[in-house]
């Protein structure tokens, strides 16, 4: 098991104002340092390396990465706007090319780690939340999209991916990426985009050509919880994974879907999440490989519990409930969130009928694809 991580992923600000902030990595490391989970056998941790302009082209298209790169030399560049760049989502900073090169490459490290059998498990938390990068153009606070880049590579080397993003926001850089690919079973569980940005993320969204049935989307209603989440989760996602029989599982953890995320309205707990993780984790013991990487989550303290937990989970350590006295960083005293969030039952039975329709749809259009 390896954690791909280095203090470089945490220096950086997107803006003063910006709802992400890259010190929660740095949270993350240290919280988990102070849960010993570091001093586990089998357990290494590993500096990224920084991803090669030829790595990102083959995912970027030219003209954008050389944008990116003006910009983050501190250049004049007019057609920043029609890139995606300049906005308050992804702004315009000096550094923004290398900061974003060494995540895509923390990933690179993870997944190349995994694929060449020098882990069966590693965690690369800075990695993730580039999951709304498109091709030509930045989006959602991604700039390049690691995930496409990391997984192009495993494809390239003759490996089928199951991607199984759980991020409060629809994965539409990945799908985009693996759009008409056989060899990518993209799957996002995810707040509906009828009330959520990027506003995609549909049943109805498939895949085209090869890719026809490939593309699995599972968009939930407001204000889902723990339970209600599991239950969609469950009848979904493990049954087409291992129909598709991928040779490598690459999980985006997003932490967004907690209930006091202020950016996005699941309600899912630290401990929901978690069970979420151990379930994927069953998957990528079975598959034999298993890359994942973070995500969003703009709550600093659920981030840093939840990755915490999701790492022990990763190396089946049982956390005890009280975070160490000595982090102290966020003020926070119990990894688990009790009491969980409460819904009125007029609200229940709305959000129960949406799920449900979704699942009837994904009965109708996805599972029968895979015989599921």
């Amino acid at each position: 098991m390896a954690f791909v991580y280095s203090d470089e992923l945490s220096k950086y600000e997107l803006s003063t104002e910006h709802p992400l902030r890259p010190i929660r990595l740095h949270h993350t490391k240290e919280l988990i340092k102070a849960c010993r989970l570091f001093d586990q056998p089998h357990v290494s941790q590993l500096k990224p390396r920084v991803a090669s302009r030829k790595e990102i082209e083959t995912s970027h298209d030219s003209e954008y990465v050389s944008c990116v790169s003006a910009i983050s030399n501190g250049a004049i560049a007019p057609r920043m706007v029609e890139f995606g760049l300049g906005t308050p989502d992804n702004p315009a900073r000096a550094g923004i090319f290398e900061t974003t090169a060494l995540c895509v490459g923390s990933t690179l490290t993870a997944s190349e780690l995994v694929t060449s059998g020098g882990a069966d498990i590693a965690f690369a938390p800075a990695g993730g939340v580039h999951h709304h990068a498109m091709p030509r153009s930045a989006a959602g606070f991604g700039v390049f999209n690691d995930a496409v880049i990391a997984m192009k590579a495993m494809v390239k080397a003759g490996l089928k991916v199951a991607y199984v993003d759980i991020d409060c926001h629809h994965g539409d850089g990945v799908q985009v990426g693996y759009y008409d690919s056989d060899q990518v079973l993209t799957i996002s569980i995810h707040e509906s985009g009828k009330w959520l940005f990027p506003g995609s993320g549909f049943v109805e969204e498939t895949g085209t050509g090869d890719g026809m049935g490939y593309s699995v989307n599972v968009p939930l209603a407001p204000y889902t919880k723990d339970e209600e989440w599991h239950r969609v989760f469950d009848e979904v996602v493990p049954p087409l994974v291992r129909a598709f029989s991928p040779d490598v599982l690459f999980t985006q953890l997003g932490i967004d879907t907690h209930f006091q995320d202020p950016l996005t309205h699941l309600s899912l707990t630290t401990q929901g999440f978690n069970l979420a993780v151990k379930k994927l984790g069953f998957l990528g013991s079975e598959i034999g490989k298993w890359v994942a990487v973070g995500g969003g989550g703009y709550d600093l303290s659920a981030v840093a519990r939840a990755w915490t937990m999701a790492f022990a989970t990763m190396i089946k350590v049982e956390l005890p409930n009280s975070v160490p006295p000595e982090f102290n960083n966020l003020n926070i005293g119990a990894f688990a969130d009790i009491p969980p969030p409460t819904t009125e039952d007029k609200y229940l039975q709305e959000i129960r009928k949406h799920n449900d329709q979704t699942l009837n749809q994904i009965r109708s259009f996805v599972l029968p694809k895979f015989n599921v």
